[in-house]
């Protein structure tokens, strides 16, 4: 019998061919264009679609049609592994945006208690452990969660450590650094496949509302170079993504940007609403928790079956979209899941608190029998129980930068009632999207 190599590549590190009418791309794309707003997730699958085709081996194949399999018979010990993985290598960041955990405290205890520093960094060492667990099976790693991955100096080898380890890559950043041309050509060469850069707005005075300490001409630049050296070297990694975030104040901006990124160069514009509140609006001690949602045929959240999430320190948790605030706060009820190095990426991602995620999206009226599970991180999470989260936030399509923040002596925002969010029964929930 012929043994068959499954790590060897199907197409890597070739982009998909546009001819071909098997190619994986442009089936996938037709695949999920059938159900375009269907949900969330499909969604998010349909910005990504490249991380799950680009680089397949028929082992990650396989491991696609694993989880695939458990996700949908609701399996809570997997023979699969996690598909994304997204580690976050810092969580320090340069930038104090409006929404994010890193924004100016003034009256708000939570954000007064988030505990950053510079030495906040996940080693190469520790880096090079996870990727040597996930590589053959994982298809991608994205290298942020709460922090800018352009704060870590060694960035651009640990891209350079998972592409070589056949894994496509993907970063989201601000993109408001001081970066050289040597810099800029050494992160075009280093492996990376996917670059995001979020962009708030064309003009300085309306980008910095919620871009707060940016400066747009500095992005512009930036992007600019980084499409100037992929020519230059003839690379079509990394694919550029600009995320244009929409607020009522920039919205006057959007088809100038389009159209301004289209021209420069960039692979895709992506424009979605955001949010003008804070995450710590909607920490969990925040919300009321109602009833779980009934059981349905399918798991309530794809999290748990599909994706890991890896903070600097090993610290495990299993999505990026709740429980923002605790994470790096002094004293915070993070509930964490695991630490991969205390054990291994496989030992957590089977352990007892991930089974037991599985178990509450799978059914969350599991926990009527098992009240324990009140402890547990995916605990009053919207997409389980009935909770008042659409209510505490702030989505930008219905209300105005103006009527949260006044501008500080300083010029920088500054909230007008930072210490409680406002109440707004039935408000609707908008085009938000976590990136």
């Amino acid at each position: 019998m012929i043994a068959h190599n499954t790590d060897k590549p199907l197409g890597r590190p070739q982009p998909p061919s546009k001819q071909s009418a098997l190619n994986p791309a442009r089936w996938f794309k037709s695949l999920l264009a059938r159900y375009n707003g269907m949900d969330t997730m499909l969604a998010g699958l349909k910005r990504r679609h490249g991380w799950f085709i680009t680089n397949l081996t028929p082992r990650k194949v396989m491991n696609l049609g694993m989880v695939g399999v458990a996700y949908a018979t609701k399996r809570e010990k997997m023979r699969a592994m996690p598909v994304v993985v997204k580690i976050d290598i810092s969580p320090a960041c340069n930038l104090a945006c409006t929404t994010c955990v890193h924004a100016d405290a003034h009256d708000n205890g939570a954000l007064a208690k988030q505990d950053f520093s510079g030495k906040q960094r996940m080693s190469i060492e520790e880096y090079t452990r996870i990727i040597n667990e996930v590589k053959g099976t994982a298809t991608a790693v994205s290298l942020y969660y709460l922090g800018d991955p352009l704060v870590h100096p060694q960035m651009d080898e640990m891209c350079k450590i998972a592409f070589d380890a056949g894994l496509n890559v993907h970063i989201s950043t601000n993109f408001s650094f001081v970066l050289s041309d040597d810099r800029l050509r050494r992160m075009v060469a280093s492996g990376l496949t996917h670059l995001s850069v979020c962009v708030d707005g064309l003009s300085q005075a309306k980008y910095e509302l919620t871009r707060v300490g940016g400066k747009i001409d500095r992005v512009i630049n930036n992007l600019e170079r980084v499409v100037k050296f992929k020519k230059e070297q003839s690379r079509h990694y990394p694919e550029v993504e600009v995320q244009y975030i929409k607020f009522q104040h920039n919205v006057d901006e959007l088809e100038p940007a389009r159209k301004r990124f289209t021209e420069l160069g960039v692979n895709q514009f992506t424009d979605f609403w955001g949010d003008l509140g804070n995450y710590t609006d909607r920490d969990p001690s925040l919300l009321t928790i109602g009833e779980p949602h009934p059981n349905k045929r399918l798991p309530q959240c794809q999290w748990p079956h599909g994706s890991m999430v890896i903070k600097y320190n090993g610290d495990v948790i299993p999505c990026c979209t709740y429980r923002h605030g605790p994470q790096y706060m002094e004293g915070g009820d993070a509930r964490v899941l695991g630490n991969v190095f205390q054990t291994s990426v496989k030992e957590v991602w089977n352990n007892d608190k991930y089974r037991q995620a599985r178990r509450m999206v799978n059914n969350p009226e599991s926990i009527k029998s098992q009240p324990d599970l009140a402890n547990h991180f995916c605990y009053g999470c919207g997409a389980l129980f009935a909770n008042n989260d659409q209510q505490l936030a702030h989505h930008s399509n219905r209300e105005k930068w103006e009527d949260l923040y006044v501008l500080g002596e300083d010029g920088r925002p500054i909230r007008k009632n930072p210490s409680h969010a406002i109440n707004r029964i039935g408000l609707p929930s908008g085009e938000t999207v976590s990136v």
